[in-house]
């Protein structure tokens, strides 16, 4: 009779450990695989287990254009499967029909949210802020910001921005006397800067005139590039914990600089509203807000207020100014039209006094021409290009769409703004007159401000400072693109003129 084979006990150890590791793999590759998106939603070729992932990362710093070109080749929701990797959950989708994107940002709004990822890749910047919050937290950042943004707070607004414009146009007069060129997006985004720390913080931090920017801003602007890139990095988590890449420890080293300012900010507030001296500014009516209403707010939560307003307030306003000028410096018909309307709305200016002029929110208000340059700047270059959102379970467009929980949910201003089934076949062309004794378009058609219940609450300060600027240098000077900027953008969350935008700068005559 044969006796039983016996194994020795290294290789039962050793099959023991190839079994473990095949079940692991199975259930690390069950996790991972991509959802099965069905066929007949078009997109770009689909690959094994990557889905579309390789043509996102190949497209990923020309994105809103590219969104943009495939939907208008698709004419309808387009997407794909993607692996569950760092952002991504199985399966992307880009929206373009205006009843879709009110599924989900209103009438189903609960349904769909900015997600555990986004939060956790924005996290050193944006913290519980409101741009990424979710739910109780959002809800309550919500509730209160939306007392804020009083016609009282706008007229205070308008007061403050008037006062850096006019430090502005300081810095653009010794430009026009010495013939020195200027990058004018840089001081708009210094501009915007100063701006928002009066408004939103009751911060005075210089003079724009000064040749060295603060060190918050620099710190701001490294920061939103090196966070965007996690989005393409599916391992960054692991890598920020164990501090692996020059990434993930400047941006460790960047959080230090912008926590040790916010902290700088916050006291100063705490210490006039103690005094009871409380100011005009956002931060305060936060602060004020938290006394009065018995619900204490901690200085990290103050910290993430700080930071989602200055990313809102300062970034996005400073991109669309710089692109309102490109296109001024590329359409001297437009800039006629806008000096005659500024002219006669607030005043003709009479000599180089900055002084002269109406400026206040009313007159603001009245220029309609204006206004609509500006919308139809944001129409094709939006400072927000590209959003999105999770889909917290198993849901159907109206279109009949499938999408299942987890998927991420794109709907991209960029792309609508120059959709030729809500524009027309001249989409792509500079057109104030689109604006002009018409009723605009839905919030849901022309996302711009976001739209349904995260509709921007700064709204009409955004438009309030754009039309204030715009129309007052206008007045006073002639900016000119000498270099012929091609209109390419660098896109790092917030839509910027990529390499700038050098002008040369000349006075107008009185």
């Amino acid at each position: 009779m044969d006796t039983p084979q016996k194994y020795s006990p290294m290789f039962l150890f050793l099959a023991s450990a190839v079994a473990i590791l095949i079940t692991a793999l199975i259930q690390v590759y069950r996790r991972l695989k991509p959802y099965p998106v069905d066929k007949s939603i078009p997109g770009p070729p689909r690959e094994p287990f990557l889905g579309i992932l390789r043509f996102l990362m190949t497209n990923f710093e020309d994105w809103p254009n590219t969104v943009h070109q495939c939907s208008e080749k698709y004419q309808q929701t387009w997407g794909g499967p993607m692996p569950y990797l760092g952002s991504m959950q199985g399966a992307y989708f880009i929206l373009t029909d205006d009843k879709n994107i009110e599924h989900i940002l209103s009438k189903n709004f609960e349904s769909y949210e900015k997600g555990k990822q986004f939060q956790d890749a924005m996290a050193e910047l944006l913290g519980n802020g409101i741009i990424g919050a979710d739910g109780s937290t959002w809800y309550r950042h919500r509730k209160i910001a939306s007392r804020m943004f009083s016609a009282n707070l706008l007229r205070e607004a308008s007061k403050v921005t008037l006062k850096k414009v006019s430090e502005l146009s300081h810095v653009l007069q010794d430009a026009a006397d010495t013939g020195k060129e200027v990058d004018i997006q840089d001081l708009f985004f210094r501009l915007t800067f100063h701006i928002t720390s009066a408004v939103a913080f009751g911060v005075e931090y210089g003079s724009i005139q000064q040749e060295k920017q603060h060190p918050f801003p620099l710190a701001f602007d490294e920061m939103q590039v090196l966070l965007l890139q996690r989005f393409q990095d599916p391992l960054f988590p692991l890598k920020r914990y164990f501090s692996l890449t020059h990434r993930e420890r400047k941006i460790q080293q960047l959080k230090v600089v912008l926590d040790r300012h916010a902290k700088e900010v916050i006291q100063s507030r705490r210490r006039t509203a103690k005094d009871g001296k409380l100011g005009p500014d956002l931060l305060s009516r936060f602060i004020d807000y938290a006394n009065t209403q018995n619900d204490p707010i901690s200085d990290e939560e103050l910290r993430d207020v700080v930071m989602n307003f200055m990313l809102a307030g300062r970034d996005t306003t400073a991109a669309a100014l710089s692109w309102t000028f490109y296109e001024l410096s590329n359409h001297p018909e437009v800039v006629e039209k806008v000096l005659q309307e500024a002219n006669q709305i607030c005043g003709t200016v009479v000599s180089g006094d900055n002084n002269d002029g109406d400026y206040s929110y009313e007159a603001i208000g009245k220029l309609e021409y204006v206004h609509a340059v500006v919308m139809e700047v944001l129409r094709l270059h939006p400072s927000v290009p590209a959003e999105a959102k999770y889909a917290v379970h198993d849901d159907v467009l109206p279109d009949g769409t499938f999408i299942p929980k987890g998927a991420v949910v794109g709907y991209p201003p960029y792309a609508m703004g120059r959709n030729t089934r809500i524009w027309g076949s001249d989409a792509n062309e500079f057109k104030p007159s689109r604006f002009l004794n018409r009723k605009e378009p839905t919030p849901f058609q022309f996302p711009v401000f976001n739209a349904g219940r995260r509709l921007c609450l700064g709204k009409p300060m955004a438009l309030n400072t754009l039309k204030l600027t715009v129309a007052y240098l206008v007045q006073r000077f002639e900016l000119k693109d000498t270099q012929g900027h091609d209109g390419t953008y660098k896109w790092n969350f917030i839509l910027k003129m990529k390499g700038g935008f050098p002008i040369q700068v000349t006075a107008r005559q009185p």
